[in-house]
């Protein structure tokens, strides 16, 4: 398994269509979005990454939003995924689209999104699966350097494990896109419907929602009964 740090030079996407067949990948995050989104409440949602930017939550209750990335079009905020500019407990949702699959500290990506949501706030991510098609693609050597095989890859049982530390709980996980995701493939009905029904893990793309669960380290108080004293003097009388 290779670290979740390195020091290499990761160029993240700035729009969707950089990446082969990137309108219908957020097509389908977008159609996920829209029925997750009417479950999220709150005050202020957050987008990190110029690809979370360009997608939409509006079937939220939740009004104000805003995004964050070092660069980008539609963004509120400029800033490093690592060293968020947000006071703690502040954010409840966080949209993290395949912006773990192009930074260099993912663990300290999701430390942030830890501290700036608020208690039983909500993150949802996506990203590429290496264990399918489109991860085989890394194992080429002309491949490495275009997109989307110079992402980084984190298998969804992995990323889940990492939430879990951090005292999230995974309330929703979909995997679909069985492709390789070159120039010229396509995407058939009938193999993205036998894909999730025998080979699920298979699958190029995972989209996930968990929520921070925070649980209190105070001790329970005292019932009142355990204060009182078993034995009162003057109860029994000979």
């Amino acid at each position: 398994m290779k670290p979740a740090l390195t020091r290499r030079t990761i160029k993240a996407p700035l729009h969707w269509t950089e990446l082969p067949m990137g309108e219908w990948l957020a097509a389908e995050i977008q159609e996920r979005l829209n029925l997750w989104c009417p479950q999220l409440f709150g005050y202020h949602l957050l987008k990190l990454g110029a690809l979370s930017s360009e997608l939409s939550c509006r079937c939220s209750s939740i009004r104000h939003q805003s995004a964050l990335a070092v660069e980008g079009e539609r963004l509120s905020l400029c800033g490093e995924l690592g060293a968020l500019p947000i006071r703690d407990g502040a954010i409840d949702v966080c949209l993290l689209a395949h912006a773990l699959d192009y930074c260099a500290d993912p663990h300290q990506v999701l430390r942030e999104v830890d501290r700036v949501l608020t208690n039983d706030g909500w993150v949802i991510i996506s990203g590429f699966n290496p264990h399918s098609l489109v991860g085989l693609g890394r194992w080429i050597p002309s491949l490495r350097q275009r997109q989307p095989w110079h992402a980084r890859m984190f298998a969804p049982a992995r990323i889940r494990d990492w939430l879990e530390l951090l005292g999230f709980e995974m309330v929703q996980c979909e995997l679909f896109g069985f492709s390789s995701f070159s120039g010229n493939s396509r995407i058939h009905w009938w193999r993205e419907n036998l894909g999730r029904d025998y080979v699920p893990y298979l699958a190029s793309v995972y989209v996930l929602a968990a929520r921070k669960r925070t649980v209190p380290l105070t001790l329970e108080p005292q019932r009142a009964w355990r204060r009182k004293p078993i034995i009162v003097p003057g109860m029994a009388r000979i």
